[in-house]
């Protein structure tokens, strides 16, 4: 009874804080279409104008929006973060389609400012998901929204399943332990989190814990066992979560497909059609004109600071591999002094350290004899990758999409490079806004590998916003 009552109290909180949202949209297109607007286009002056109180009578409206909502499962799902935007976005919008044509079809268009409404519809994109963070982290603080999970897997796995889920707080998972199945790893722990049982403790485990949801990430597991399993923890919680030995490197671009008697997952290879490479091509050339503009006078402060700062060109030109190992010059401002591989050389003869660190990441996370005052900065704040932007006008790399590599790393790419080769690199990547220069060789692959696969337009947007936030982290910025 009282987790049913959490339940109401979550959905009824969700629900105001939606309509909630919703009026303030509104109210806030209203005041854009008779304050502002007038002074900007004449056109604005002239149409005639409703009230605000004529727009809040047709307020019940919003419960249309509510069953969009509903259907798309943002009442009772718990979604990531970025997964919740979207899915936001795509129903608001649904909703707003809706109400211009049923406006059509009864003709009552002439009631409603499309202004106002199309006003709405964009606050509303802005608004719903940072009302939706602020509430789901309120009513986490306050137990509403909490909800406990055992993982059973302390593997790398299992891992990666905690990690992912610290990542996202709006889920709103606590997780209370691992389960194992070596009774001599109970009482060890994987990021903060104990072993607390093994798989024959399952069950008084889940109970003594009152754990309401059990993720199993054993990839080991016969077919048998892995039955046995699924139906132990089905009698102990609400849902049973699976993560197949692939579910770290392969999501969002698997569907489930029904071959009669049997599932299979469809992996998709998303950048390998021309339609949709098509329309990444027209999004980056587009964005990238766009960005250009807003940040030429950024452009103009940092040339300039460069060349008061050490003798040597502004910009940086660097052979890289672009789509079909096709060779390409990359741009970049210049970091470092003309004299960089003789510094370099040098540093390495006498700090033994560094040699370690120069063959695993490819760079010096501090102290690189390389880079100028001004280097360290621009570099912090990724400044330097600013003139890649004319690299994507000039159709050789995207804004986002894998690492361009350098030539003396092709060999260590072998059978990934005719994957990760099939599309242009791009600025930024999600080897950028998951660590940076923190991250292995190995990690970057995989993540490129993953971004090939996974494409898709929205993809792109979400690295882009993330992105603007990564060099105010300087995580992994060297």
């Amino acid at each position: 009874m009282v987790h049913m009552g959490k339940r109401i109290a979550s959905f009824a909180t969700l629900f105001v804080s939606d309509m909630l949202v919703l009026l303030i949209s509104v109210m806030l297109a209203h005041f854009i279409r008779d304050n502002i607007l007038p002074h900007l286009v004449l056109r604005f002056k002239i149409v005639p104008r409703y009230s605000l109180s004529h727009y809040l009578g047709y307020f019940y409206i919003g419960l249309a929006c509510a069953s969009v909502f509903a259907y798309e499962r943002l009442y009772t799902k718990r979604f990531p973060f970025w997964e919740e935007v979207k899915t936001l976005s795509k129903s608001s919008t649904i909703f707003f389609c809706i109400l211009f044509i049923l406006g059509f079809l009864t003709k009552k268009q002439t009631q409603f400012s499309r202004t106002i409404l199309i006003l709405t519809w964009i606050i509303s994109l802005i608004l719903f998901p940072i009302s939706r963070y602020l509430i789901k982290m309120f009513m986490i603080r306050i137990g509403l929204w909490n909800k406990s999970l055992l993982i059973i897997g302390a593997n790398d796995l299992g891992a990666t399943v905690l990690e992912n889920i610290k990542k996202n707080p709006t889920l709103g998972y606590t997780t209370l332990g691992f389960i194992d199945k070596d009774p001599q790893d109970i009482g060890k722990e994987i990021q903060g989190v104990k072993i607390v049982g093994v798989i024959s403790q399952l069950n008084d485990v889940a109970k003594s814990y009152n754990s309401k949801d059990i993720m199993i990430a054993l990839s080991d597991l016969t077919r048998e066992e892995l039955l046995q399993l699924i139906s132990t923890a089905e009698n102990l919680s609400e849902t049973v979560w699976v993560v197949p030995r692939f579910g770290d490197i392969i999501t969002s671009g698997v569907e489930i497909e029904d071959l009669g008697r049997i599932y299979a997952l469809n992996i998709k290879k998303n950048l390998s059609k021309p339609w949709n490479l098509l329309i990444k091509n027209l999004y980056d050339i587009c964005a990238a004109a766009i960005i250009i503009i807003v940040l030429f006078p950024v452009l103009v402060l940092v040339s300039l600071a460069i060349k008061l700062d050490s003798p040597g060109p502004v910009i940086f030109i660097q052979k890289r591999i672009g789509r079909q190992k096709k060779p390409f010059n990359l741009l970049k401002f210049r970091s470092m002094y003309i004299d960089a591989d003789h510094r370099l050389e040098a540093h390495l003869k006498k700090d033994p350290i560094s040699i370690e660190e120069w063959q695993r990441y490819k760079k010096l996370k501090n102290n690189d004899p390389r880079v100028t005052r001004v280097g360290k900065i621009i570099r912090r704040y990724s400044l330097d990758e600013l003139p890649q932007l004319f690299n994507v006008l000039q159709g050789k790399m995207s804004l986002a999409g894998p690492r361009p590599y350098i030539t003396e790393e092709i060999e260590k790419l072998d059978a990934f490079m005719t994957i990760i080769g099939r599309v242009k690199p791009g600025i930024t990547g999600l080897w950028q806004t998951s660590g940076r220069s923190e991250l292995s060789f190995e990690e970057r692959i995989a993540l490129d590998k993953f971004y090939v696969h996974n494409w898709s337009l929205w993809l792109d947007i979400v690295i882009l916003l993330k992105s603007m936030r990564v060099p105010f982290s300087k995580k992994g910025a060297y």
